[in-house]
């Protein structure tokens, strides 16, 4: 069942295959700069950026990841809102490489995680390593309470990313409609943006929904194929 009467919601999928060239970019663009770079010449060493769920923190890790994949770089990636990312864990991790670290915050305020991020961030340095870090707010506002952490953090490249706006979100749609091999109308689109959730993340995961049905079906992507699927969503 939908979040609200009216609405599509869906998770963005991890298999929508995140890259740089479906980001768009809005206001973000030294910050992705400053991540290829990171990846590709391995300066700078740590970028830190921040931003509201659903904003696309994690989409850039996976690019970055994906990027690095091309350039023939191991990489390591932990979301610490999952249950099962432990402090134990981060001893196997790769420092020496790419190291992705997605909702930093989660384990802000415990001692012993936040212990074990600082030996994982030391780690990477001294392996002359890369440390990619998403969080929602920047490392002096995230609640960390060893000091040294929060220095750590901050001794790299720290962005904001900045959430698209109405126009930004609808170019970003038809884009990754685009990549997904997906035709469909402007005004389909439009009708698509005034249906689902702002969240840019939620957005991109109604295309899944959207391709299977319109593949299964052998149908245009019109508004009253939109306005039919939404009806069956909403039973």
């Amino acid at each position: 069942m939908n979040e609200q009467a009216g609405q599509l919601a869906f998770p963005l999928s991890v298999s929508d295959k995140a890259s740089f060239e479906n980001y768009w970019l809005g206001r973000n663009t030294e910050l992705v700069a400053a991540i290829e770079a990171s990846v590709k010449v391995a300066e700078p060493k740590v970028v830190f950026y921040y931003g509201p769920s659903g904003a696309g923190k994690s989409h850039l890790l996976f690019a970055a990841m994906r990027l690095a994949k091309h350039e023939s770089i191991n990489t390591s990636y932990l979301s610490l809102t999952d249950a099962y990312v432990s402090p134990d864990m981060l001893a196997v991790v790769d420092v020496e490489h790419l190291v992705c670290v997605d909702d930093i915050e989660a384990w802000a305020g415990d001692v012993d995680k936040e212990r074990a991020l600082f030996t994982l961030f030391e780690q990477i340095k001294h392996a002359n390593g890369q440390l990619i870090v998403s969080a929602t707010q920047p490392p002096e506002l995230s609640g960390f309470v060893i000091k040294d952490l929060v220095s750590r953090l901050s001794s790299g490249l720290i962005y904001p990313l900045h959430e698209l706006d109405d126009e930004q979100r609808f170019d970003a749609l038809k884009m990754r409609a685009k990549h997904r091999g997906l035709s469909i109308s402007d005004d389909a689109v439009r009708y698509l943006q005034s249906r689902s959730p702002r969240d840019t993340g939620q957005l991109f995961g109604v295309l899944d929904l959207i391709d299977h049905a319109s593949l299964v079906e052998q149908r245009r992507v019109t508004i009253p194929f939109l306005q039919n699927l939404l009806k069956r969503e909403e039973s």
